[in-house]
């Protein structure tokens, strides 16, 4: 069996109703899908090896009571925030079965001053564990791909810091402009969906080449369609903006964030727009807002590839032996290839195929715990079943992709960029990645074509500096296959007053997974206290 296909009818969109503010405020978007916010850039460099280095001082209050000003201005404004029970969110965690008390609250924020989305409630909840009360310090976590982790899913993310901290602070997480129920408009049509994820693997090639393009023009048609002029003005510029009103409705003169992947860049940029309004930030595993997108794609295909070398000379290890046989690298190549040439399975038309499997790669191999599983769909794709990975990428994606994380993934990350690629641009990144990633880089340099037909962005993003900031704490994993090392290392030195601790391991984000880098946030965020210059932590 190669698999089913991906739509039952491509004719039907996959919708919800528009939702409005009840100040009038229009609707705004989220749409399209793509795992450019997700990655990171520059090269995938190891670390000099540190255990330990010069320490550093304890954080300590800022000599002058007027908070350094960014270009956010001296901060928003917000009417107090108003707590109540919420029904419709759960309080427990289904994983570790912690649960938390949980409230919700609509943060109205004003942006006529700002561009013309006019008002908007953002949804904010928030997950106290018990003996945490209601004035406890606050905590916003933002924690992978913009909608990802929103407000729905308040008691997980709770559940998913470290004991010390999620006993300390109240733990607040919100949907993002465009996420969740924030406002959202989703304008991917099942066959938008399908074909996105049945792109072929090399966007050089010309069915793939002509799939890339449809689906790029047809996602900028339909949601520009749907949004208006106010497609472009979705980014991260704008969440920071509403965070900040997040700030001043908590009653608070300054936030503690912590971020992970996007959420991580997201924190970063708002340090860099609001320095005075940080009070402790921990960014995991962020990318460098510095760097295109093109950039950006062939960095993390160069990671990835080396994780999937990683992955296959790893396989003879696992438990029960190694379902890929005795040459995994070349049954890896014969799942790709068996999918492409099953029946029906050209690029974009909905049948699982060899871009699947490689979509599949670039979610997983950041996860070596779930390699044993990967290993074994790979080797049923390598059979020509297609159903086993096809399952795994929608447990990645969640059952229902037009209002999961991918939606609003490519609209952030189109909107905070300016590259638009031409196909001789693509012909050329193409060209000059497939020597260093043959497998994953043609196809991960092709996802940044999904923005081709975009609109110009409102506020693309740039270097980040944080010019007056207190002390950032910055974690980078070595091996990171979706946060290549580099980036995370080049945004740490962009950061005026970053700490940067590194992990050796090729895991997708670091804290709470390392003890050692756990023990360091814990520190950082309770005791004000910062690690030591240098300080890389065992794998």
């Amino acid at each position: 069996m190669t698999g089913r296909t991906w739509i039952d009818d491509p004719r039907t969109p996959l919708t919800k109703p528009l939702k409005r503010t009840n100040r009038g405020g229009i609707c705004l978007l989220v749409a399209a899908v793509a795992l450019l916010t997700g990655c990171t850039l520059g090269p995938s460099q190891r670390p000099a090896l540190a255990t330990s280095g010069t320490p550093q001082a304890t954080i300590g209050s800022a000599a002058s009571s007027t908070p350094p000003l960014g270009p956010g201005g001296p901060g928003q404004q917000a009417e107090p925030i108003q707590w109540t029970a919420c029904g419709d969110v759960g309080n427990s965690d289904p994983a570790s079965g912690l649960t938390f008390q949980v409230d919700c609250a609509e943060l109205l924020v004003d942006r006529n001053s700002l561009n013309s989305l006019g008002d908007q409630d953002i949804q904010v909840a928030r997950a106290r564990a018990p003996g945490v009360g209601s004035d406890a310090p606050t905590v916003v976590v933002l924690s992978g791909a913009p909608g990802e982790n929103g407000r729905d899913r308040v008691a997980a993310v709770a559940a998913g810091l470290s004991p010390a901290v999620r006993n300390h602070f109240a733990v607040i997480t919100l949907d993002l402009a465009g996420t969740g129920r924030s406002g959202p408009v989703d304008c991917l049509s099942n066959r938008d969906t399908a074909a996105l994820l049945t792109l072929g693997i090399d966007p050089t090639e010309s069915a793939s080449a002509a799939a890339l393009a449809e689906l790029a023009r047809a996602i900028t048609f339909e949601c520009g369609d749907l949004a208006g002029p106010e497609l472009s003005q979705i980014n991260s510029t704008l969440a920071t903006d509403d965070l900040d009103a997040l700030r001043d409705a908590l009653g608070q003169t300054t936030l503690n964030l912590i971020g992970r992947g996007f959420g991580a860049t997201l924190a970063a940029v708002y340090a860099d727009r609001y320095p005075g309004r940080v009070g402790s930030a921990v960014l995991d595993a962020p990318a460098d807002p510095l760097e295109q997108l093109d950039a950006r794609a062939a960095a993390v295909a160069v990671a990835a590839e080396q994780a999937l070398d990683t992955f296959v000379a790893s396989c003879p290890e696992f438990e029960g032996g190694c379902p890929l046989g005795s040459d995994p690298k070349a049954t890896v190549t014969a799942a790709i290839s068996a999918l492409d040439d099953a029946r029906g399975a050209a690029p974009g038309a909905g049948r699982t195929n060899g871009g699947t499997v490689l979509f599949t790669l670039l979610l997983r191999l950041g996860d070596p715990a779930g390699w044993p599983q990967l290993a074994t769909t790979l080797a049923a794709a390598a059979d020509g079943d297609g159903e086993p990975i096809e399952s795994l990428l929608t447990e990645s994606l969640g059952p229902d992709i037009s209002s999961s994380w991918v939606g609003p993934a490519l609209i952030y990350g189109c909107n905070d960029s300016a590259l638009r690629m031409s196909p001789d641009q693509m012909n050329t990144a193409v060209a000059a990645i497939r020597p260093q990633a043959p497998i994953l880089g043609p196809y991960t340099v092709g996802l940044v074509g999904l923005c081709s037909s975009w609109p110009a962005p409102e506020a693309a993003l740039g270097a980040v500096k944080g010019t007056g900031a207190p002390p950032i704490l910055v974690l980078g994993a070595a091996a990171d296959p979706t946060a290549p090392y580099g980036a995370v290392r080049s945004l740490a030195g962009q950061l005026g007053s970053a700490t940067l601790i590194s992990w050796q391991s090729g895991h997708h984000g670091s804290y709470p997974e390392s003890a050692c880098v756990s023990a360091a946030v814990d520190a950082y965020l309770l005791s004000e206290q910062l690690p030591p210059v240098g300080t890389l932590c065992p794998p």
